[in-house]
């Protein structure tokens, strides 16, 4: 391809990312069907191809598909989002690799802007998908289009037909891009679904094509704006900002089902503490402070108790919500019940950057020392340091039965060879 007027999006994606990452320190998983599990091993939510020419479809629950995995020699996973975390964050450093503009969509796709690039685009973006293949061993098809959504519909189309394409097609050719917009159903457009393509093909429109020649303004006021922005981007013109960072959170929530119903009151604090740890190093990492932090509970009875509780000032102190859920444990326990979900949520969210606190206020802030445990954490490793309500026992935890090591983010799991 010559040189290219005008900026082109790409996106990149892992083909069957959770599978991959099962794959990677385990060769002799290469060839063999894989299924990966939820929290608490409840359903499917990744697989390979021979998994899925079966009829196990993502959120089928495990206890449906426990025989047919065993009858076909399937390997079947816990989830193990550490290590999935880690690999993403290598694999868009590969990508950093082959243009300056990434921007993270999701754990196993991310965008990349070309501009002013001169050369064969096509070919570039091959040589990436080869990096990215031997350096990480991650199979991935890459999207090429002037605007996001055309690179999402060309990235539907490497995915599909991977062998003649070699995983990379390109539809900054008009004429590319009416063949493939006449055969893509319109439920396949990113952002339409099966929802509002319904309402869509009460209309008579069935294809992208379709949606691609109708009047914008008309089914603008019909749906909404993003309406709107689909068709001019299926048109070839960019609506989408390219973002190489996500706006921070209104809110930021962490919940987990426990692995097995508990009832002390010791076992739910470590479970709340470990929740708004997490939100707290959330909130610390988009430069966020919060104003009030709000629990909940799920008991075995149906009853969702819920606290919010406000602070004097914002914060992005760990031990000042820490204390928090222990006042609000206070008010909601109770010890005749068997509580089976906790989750916490972080309010009221504000930059921190200029922040200026109150000279009145006796809330204690320290940044220095909650800069020191995230970088601590960050090279030793989750919770190498952390608060003593966070406890040890963990009794509350979900349940992972079959939960691959942390090979690259734990001293203990590094692969050996002998």
């Amino acid at each position: 391809m010559a040189t290219n007027q005008g900026p082109v999006y790409a996106l990149c994606d892992v083909n069957s990312f959770y599978v991959a990452c099962e794959r990677l320190f385990r060769p002799d998983l290469r060839d063999k069907p894989v299924v990966v599990l939820s929290n608490n091993d409840g359903c499917a939510i990744a697989m390979c191809s021979f998994s899925k020419s079966l009829g196990i479809k993502i959120g089928t629950p495990y206890f449906e598909i426990k025989s047919l995995l065993k009858r076909h020699n399937i390997e079947w996973f816990s989830s193990n989002y550490g290590l999935y975390g880690d690999i993403s964050q290598r694999f868009n450093w590969v990508l950093q690799q082959f243009t300056d503009k990434v921007s993270p969509y999701s754990v196993d796709e991310s965008f990349l802007l070309f501009e002013g690039f001169n050369g064969d685009l096509d070919e570039h973006c091959l040589k990436l998908k080869n990096t990215v293949w031997e350096w990480l061993s991650l199979p991935i098809c890459v999207g090429l289009g002037p605007t996001k959504t055309l690179a999402k519909v060309a990235n539907h189309y490497a995915k599909k037909h991977k062998q003649s394409t070699h995983g990379v097609v390109n539809l900054c050719s008009t004429r590319n891009r009416q063949w493939a917009l006449e055969n893509l159903a319109v439920e396949n457009i990113w952002g339409v679904g099966r929802r509002l393509s319904r309402k869509l093909k009460l209309q008579g429109i069935f294809t992208a094509w379709d949606l691609h020649n109708c009047d914008y303004k008309t089914l603008q006021r019909m749906f909404s704006v993003n309406m709107e922005r689909t068709i001019l981007e299926l048109r070839g013109q960019p609506c989408l900002s390219f973002n190489e960072q996500p706006k921070p959170k209104q809110s930021i929530l962490n919940s987990r089902s426990f692995g097995t119903a508990i009832s002390s009151r010791s076992d739910l604090k470590e479970a709340l503490s470990y929740h708004a740890t997490r939100c707290c190093e959330k909130l610390r990492k988009q430069s966020s402070l919060a104003n009030s932090i709000q629990f909940f509970l799920h008991t075995r009875d149906g009853n969702h108790p819920q606290v919010t509780l406000s602070l004097t000032e914002p914060s992005d102190d760990t031990s000042l919500f820490l204390q928090a859920i222990e006042l609000g444990l206070k008010r909601v326990y109770d010890s005749s019940q068997t509580y089976k979900k906790a989750g916490v949520m972080l309010l009221g969210l504000e930059p921190s950057k200029g922040y200026q606190s109150d000279i009145f206020d006796q809330t204690r802030q320290r940044p220095e020392l909650m800069e020191s445990l995230d970088s601590i954490n960050a090279k030793f490793g989750q919770d190498a340091i952390k608060f003593g309500s966070l406890g040890f026992d963990k009794r509350w935890a979900m349940r992972a039965n079959a939960r691959s090591p942390h090979y690259t983010s734990r001293w203990g799991d590094i692969v050996s060879v002998s």
